[in-house]
């Protein structure tokens, strides 16, 4: 990957995570009665996962993101977390969060039903 797609993405990463971050913040301290200003992204990931709803997904999205920038910082941006094959450019372009490539994303043991969030057993052979 270039130095000018890389940059963009991780500019791209850095709004989202922000603005994830204000969010959280908000809706937390508005819809729950929490005191977030000053906790760090890891609390206020932690603060929504005890909470249902858009806001898990929200923890959840800023949990995705903040762990791509963390690789970009180590420069193992863009391969996967399972195999450490390349994510293909495309894949990024479409979600710079993105951790795995497609043949991991498609075997991967948990899968996570949006209807739900909560993760499901796929099918697993035990030997």
């Amino acid at each position: 990957m270039d130095k000018t797609t890389l940059a963009q993405l991780g500019r791209e990463l850095n709004r989202e995570r922000t603005e994830l971050v204000a969010t959280l913040t908000t809706r937390l301290r508005e819809d729950w009665d929490k005191h977030c200003e000053n906790l760090t992204i890891s609390d206020l990931i932690k603060e929504s996962q005890g909470v249902p709803g858009a806001i898990r997904c929200l923890g959840e999205r800023l949990e995705k993101v903040d762990a791509a920038l963390c690789a970009m910082d180590l420069e193992i941006y863009g391969l996967c977390a399972d195999c450490e094959s390349e994510i293909p450019l495309d894949d990024l372009i479409k979600d710079a969060a993105e951790q795995r490539c497609p043949q991991c994303r498609a075997s991967n043991y948990y899968h996570h039903d949006p209807a739900t969030r909560r993760a499901t057993a796929g099918a697993r052979k035990t030997v």
